[in-house]
Order: C-alpha cells, then structure tokens, then sequence
C-alpha cells in the first residue's frame, strides 16, 4: 500500500472492550497509543465504558457513536482510493452502510432517535450475525453494536496508521528514484554534450586540414579551439595531420619560424660554449672534479631547455589535441629545469668555502625543480588563461635563490653578498623584461597582425631567454672566479 498524505487516525487513551472484524467473537484491546499530527479529535474515553445505563444514555452514546463514525469517514473518503486488508474493507463497508441508513431517518420526526437504533442493530446484525446474537434484547444488541462501531473505528485507525508509515517509506523510496534518475538524465546529457563537443571538434579538425592542404598557412579563426593561444596573432599559422608534416613544415615561412629557430640555433650556441670556450677558460683549468660537474649541470638544463622550447614549436601544429598538450608540457619541463640549474650554480659558488649550508640550499632547489618538472603536466597550467599564472610560478621559483643571501649577508657581511650575486643581475634584468612580455603579449596586442611573423612577444621572449643562459655563463665565471679566490686560505671544497 503506497501513500503520502500525513493523514491519521485519533485513537483511545484507556483500554475498551473490541470486538473482532470478522465478526466471529469479541476480545479485549490493549490501549492505543496517541497518534501525533491526527486530523481527528481524539476520543476522551471508550464509548462503552462510558456507558450510562437506560434508554436515554443508550440514545445518548449511539449518537456520539454515529457522530464520530460520520466525521472519521469524511476524513478517510479524502485520503483517496486505497489498496485495504479484506477485513478492513469489510468493516468499512459495514461502517458506510451504517452512516447511510443512519442518516436517513430525519431528525425532525418524532421517535428519530429509536429508528437509528433499529437500523444500526439490523445493519449489524446483517453483517456481524454471530456477535449479534450473543444478546437478546435490543438494548443489550445496542450495547453490543456501540462496542462493534467502536473496534471498527480503532480498526480503521490502525490500518491508517500502518499505511501513514508505508507511505512515508513509499516517498522515501519514490524520491530517491527520482533523484537516480535525475542524475542518471544530467549524466546522459553530459555524456552527450561531450560526445557533440568531440564530434565538433573532430569535425573543425578536419576543415583545419582540409583549408591549410588548400592554402597552406590558416588565420586564427580557422583553428580549432585548443590551437588558439594567442588571439593577437592574426595569420601565418601551421596545421599539420601528421608529426612528420609539423617537421617539414618547420622550414617554411609561418608565425612559428622564429620561435623555432632562435632556440635551434641558440641549442648549436650552447653546445660550442659548454665543448670550446669552457674548456679553453682560466677556471676550468681551476676547477675542481665538483666544478666541473656543477657548471655541466646547468649546460644541460640549458640545452634541455632549448630542445625541449624548439620541439614545442615545431610540433604545435599537429592536428592532435593530445599531442600539443604534451608537447607543451615538455616546453615548461625544460624551463624549470633550467631555473633550477642557474640556482643551483649560484648557491655553490656563494657557498664554496661552507659546505654544509651549500649542499642544503642545492638539495631543496633540486626538489622544487622536480615540482616545477611535475606542475606542467597538469592539464589546467598550460591554458590561455594561466599565462600570468605561469609567470608567476617560474618567478617565484627564481626568487628562491635569493633566500641565501640572508645568511651571506648576517655572516660574510654585504659587500659579500654584493660580489656573490652582482654578476646575475643581467641575467635576471633579460628575463624579468621577456617574461613581462611574454605575458602581457606586446607589442601584437597594440598592432593586431603586424607582429604575425616577426617581432611578436614569443619571439621576443626567446631572444630573452636565450640572452638569459649567455648572461647566466658570464655570470657563472664570475661565480667561479670569487670562490677560487676566497679557497686561496684553505676552506674546505667538498
């Protein structure tokens, strides 16, 4: 029986004779409990134990009787069709054939009040036959019939009373399969919207190939979403359907040409200076196994660096989603290594002659370098929108190395900090200004299109970057060249 109304029955406060449904024999009832929230008034006291002994008292109780059932069946008729126990059917049957007669014998005539006594017996009686016929004398059927309507009534209160509870488990249950199916609905239309959007996208993909094998180069408009980066650059763009396509398209006249190529030729650069000019300097012939290894760890980051800046550029062109994204993610790896490196030569030569402080300061660069290796590879940090967010985070790893100069300064004094970290500054001025550039996308954003080819702020920040590693090895001499002289009094070099 499912319902959810809040509809109850009132109920007896003290124990009362009941007689059985099924009109086979009566027994007594354990006292109900109130009921809360009933939409009854609740019956003061068993009919028949308030029995008053005489015509007019049974008159009196048949009334109130019949005035009850006449209120508890208006309410029940308003509680709508419900699946009942056959017992209770058939007590309700009896109960509305009862308030049915009952009813029809006019207050108004003379002896009203006998005829619905006669009626409520033979009704009774109809039904109820063998709990009728226990009395004799119409008063003692009387008797016995206010006793029947009165377990009927508490009868039909019970069944309310379970079918309140089943319903509200009902509801319980009903919402709870309304709510699964909500979300199973959302889940499906999302589910489809992604489908639509791949579609979508998959179709873009193909109009891309299909207009760049056309015309070769495409404007910014006729990207695909993911390949949009910079809105300022108006033309010149590759699309490429294959990896091998992004390479040979490496060599042609596009808006990625400089990209490619500052950090292709600036790769060659390093790699003379870190195999020639190192080698043939003063303080390599200095320089101990430790020395060496140091300023080999940053010629690695820097040729890392470039590759990693040169693949990207060449590669961001190919028609797969997926592959420019971790293409992109192998460009901001080789950035953090690289700053990770430059730091890591500046905290060993400010620290040649103190050990200790020395290899503390070059693990927890490493370990940040590690972090700023694993960041990019999260999807969210390579968006349009995260461009100043990225500036920040290569600035503020940067900024790191900055913190030793606290402890030369409280130690060695400041002119030890000067002569320590003077000779970067350079190399922090060049890439402050690119990277400011980079992210504020200048001069392209004042001249939409002019800048598609040459002199954008991609472009510019390479030249900064590169002008950042050849600054930085100057500076790295420098940082030699002061801890050789400072090991002259015999400071410990391990």
């Amino acid at each position: 029986m499912a319902c959810t109304s809040g509809f109850s029955l009132a109920s007896c406060e003290d124990e009362h004779v009941d007689a059985a449904t099924s009109g086979a024999q009566t027994e007594t009832r354990p006292a109900a409990r109130r009921r809360r929230h009933s939409i009854f008034m609740p019956r003061r006291k068993s009919l028949v134990n308030q029995f008053i002994e005489g015509e007019e008292g049974l008159l009196l109780k048949m009334d109130q009787i019949l005035s009850e059932l006449e209120r508890r069946l208006e309410a029940w008729e308003s509680y709508g069709e419900l699946k009942l126990d056959s017992s209770i059917s058939a007590a309700l049957t009896t109960l509305e054939a009862v308030r049915t007669r009952c009813s029809q014998a006019s207050e108004d005539v003379m002896g009203a009040g006998r005829r619905r006594l006669h009626i409520m017996v033979e009704t009774l009686e109809a039904g109820y036959q063998e709990a009728m016929a226990a009395a004799e004398s119409l008063h003692e059927k009387a008797k016995v019939g206010i006793e029947l309507l009165d377990t009927m009534l508490q009868d039909i209160e019970d069944q309310a009373a379970k079918l309140r509870e089943q319903g509200l488990v009902n509801a319980a249950g009903t919402l709870m399969d309304e709510l699964m199916d909500e979300g199973l609905r959302v889940m499906d239309e999302g589910i489809d919207r992604a489908i639509r959007a791949a579609e979508s996208l998959e179709d873009k993909v193909q109009r891309a190939i299909a207009r760049a094998r056309e015309h070769g180069l495409l404007r910014y408009e006729d990207l695909p979403e993911p390949w949009r980066i910079n809105s300022h650059i108006v033309k010149g763009y590759r699309f490429s359907e294959t990896k091998v396509a992004c390479v040979k398209s490496a060599f042609w006249f596009s808006n990625e040409l400089v990209n490619i190529w500052s950090h292709a030729i600036g790769f060659l650069v390093v790699l003379a200076i870190a195999f020639y000019f190192y080698p043939t300097s003063t303080n390599f012939s200095l320089s101990t196994n430790s020395d060496v290894f140091v300023a080999a760890i940053f010629f690695f980051a820097a040729c890392q660096c470039l590759v990693c800046s040169t693949i990207w550029h060449t590669m961001n062109s190919v028609a797969d989603a997926n592959l420019v994204s971790m293409f992109a993610c192998v460009d901001y790896t080789g950035i953090s290594l690289l700053i990770a490196a430059s730091i890591m030569t500046t905290e060993y030569t400010a620290f040649y002659c103190e050990p200790t402080s020395r290899w503390i300061y070059m693990i927890t660069t490493a370990i940040l370098g590690v972090g700023g290796v694993i960041l990019p590879w999260n999807p969210g940090f390579n968006g349009q929108h995260m461009a100043w967010a990225r500036v920040a985070f290569y600035v503020g790893l940067g900024a790191t190395g900055f913190l030793p100069m606290l402890q030369i300064w409280y130690t060695r004094g400041s002119d030890d900090v000067w002569a320590a970290y003077s000779p970067i500054l350079e190399s922090i001025l060049v890439y402050l200004v690119g990277a400011f550039v980079y992210a504020s996308k200048v001069p392209e954003r004042w001249c939409p299109g002019v800048f598609d080819y040459v002199g954008g702020s991609h472009n510019l920040w390479h030249i900064a970057v590169l002008g950042g590693i050849l600054f930085h090895y100057s500076a790295m001499q420098e940082f030699f060249s002061h801890a050789f002289s400072r090991a002259q009094d015999g400071c410990p070099m391990y």
